[in-house]
């Protein structure tokens, strides 16, 4: 099908906000770059490049590098345009920030295109294959003292979430002399730190029964010291009473082996994958027998077509998919919204309850949690409320990408 609308414009909105609707998390301020791509009929695109959460200010060369390449061409030739975009940086853009800066434009690209046709992203993908979406609440770091995990969670459910995620380390929020208050680990012996995250699971279990969904995230996928397989091993090991549906990043995302091997040990699923990009990063893992459970990140694996072949591959050798939105402001999360309705392989859509009012403020349908599951998106593209006065608010801040 054409439409004859052409593309006119590609830039890039950088924007920040502050983080504040979980009292348990540290009231942060975290950036997102958006990009922004306009046609000749009067409408246009928005998508998220997950490098803006981290360098935001590296992504406005990165988009202008592949802007040329998009202009003047038909907004509904999506595959020709992606193509071109990996032809154009085939050497340097396979991974990492290029790969990152190609997704955040090709999820603007399916904005536009659902737009103009005036359909919803999912039926583009071939249509819904459900009514509603499991979703669990990502919530961040487990607090010191442990008992507040339980106040925490407890105010998951009353808002409507059925499963939650904590860390495996326990953190302290300290205030600083910038804009930015920041985390900081408590400091435990290895066998207490063990102890404390098994007590600590145990509490949240007793309290919130077996209705409630538990998973951990060990963080080990971009630290510069990651624990050994030993004792993510041991971790799984105290935790597999408490019925948990899956261990996140337990290990350096490059430990292949160790993940092998915690796989074959571990009885409580092994799940990553939100540090690689692309299909030939996630067949390794998938192919290689290393999770249960893949974590790709539309805006960073390479855009929502790229994630689509990396779950049906995943799909066939019985590996499920929790959709990785951690950093999402908005764009990012309506792509995954979308993708998660039009594919059943989708087990979880991740959801950081701390940005809450920020997601609110981006999309155009309402991401209510009822009984641990959202409705289908029903505005057309991706479904987001961009506008000037929307970025005014979020004006962006220098220096508040997340270093770790």
């Amino acid at each position: 099908m054409k439409t004859g609308a052409r593309i006119t414009d590609v830039k890039v909105h950088l924007a920040t906000a502050r983080w504040v609707d979980d009292p348990w998390v540290t009231q942060a301020l975290h950036s997102t770059a958006l990009v922004q791509i306009k046609a000749d009929n009067g409408l246009d695109g928005w998508g998220e490049v997950t490098l803006g959460y981290f360098m935001p200010e590296s992504v406005v060369p990165l988009v202008a590098y592949f802007a040329p390449v998009l202009l003047g061409r038909d907004v509904m030739d999506l595959s020709r345009c992606v193509r071109a975009l990996y032809d154009e940086a085939v050497w340097w853009a396979r991974q990492g920030a290029g790969r990152s800066a190609i997704s955040g434009i090709e999820l603007a690209l399916w904005d536009l295109k659902g737009k103009t046709l005036g359909l919803p992203v999912y039926q583009l993908l071939g249509g819904a294959v459900r009514d509603c979406i499991p979703v669990y609440a990502s919530g961040g770091s487990s607090i010191w003292p442990p008992e507040e995990n339980i106040r925490k969670l407890t105010r998951y459910a009353e808002n409507g979430y059925l499963a939650a995620k904590l860390s495996t380390g326990f953190y302290e929020v300290h205030a600083t002399d910038g804009p930015q208050q920041r985390e900081v680990e408590v400091s435990l012996p290895f066998g207490r730190k063990i102890t404390e995250i098994e007590k600590n699971f145990a509490a949240l279990r007793r309290e919130l029964g077996p209705g409630f969904d538990l998973a951990i995230d060990g963080h080990q996928g971009g630290v510069p010291e990651p624990i050994p397989v030993s004792e993510a091993i041991e971790i799984a090991e105290a935790l597999a009473p408490h019925r948990l549906r899956f261990y996140e990043e337990p290990l350096a995302y490059t430990d292949l082996t160790g993940y092998r091997e915690l796989k074959a040990r571990s009885r409580i699923p092994i799940a990553g994958g939100e540090s690689y990009a692309g299909l030939d990063q996630f067949h390794a893992v998938i192919a290689g027998n290393a999770v249960h459970v893949i974590q790709p990140d539309l805006g960073f694996v390479g855009g929502l077509a790229e994630t689509l072949r990396i779950i049906h591959h995943a799909d066939a050798y019985n590996i499920a998919t929790a959709l990785h939105t951690g950093a999402a402001a908005g764009p990012t999360l309506a792509a995954s919204w979308h993708l998660a309705a039009a594919c059943q392989s989708v087990a979880w859509l991740e959801h950081v309850v701390a940005a809450r009012s920020v997601h609110a403020d981006f999309l155009a349908d309402s991401f209510n949690v009822r009984a641990g599951t959202v409705s289908l998106p029903q505005a057309p593209g991706l479904g987001l409320k961009i506008s000037e006065t929307l970025l005014s608010k979020y004006a962006f801040v220098s220096g508040s990408g997340e270093r770790t």
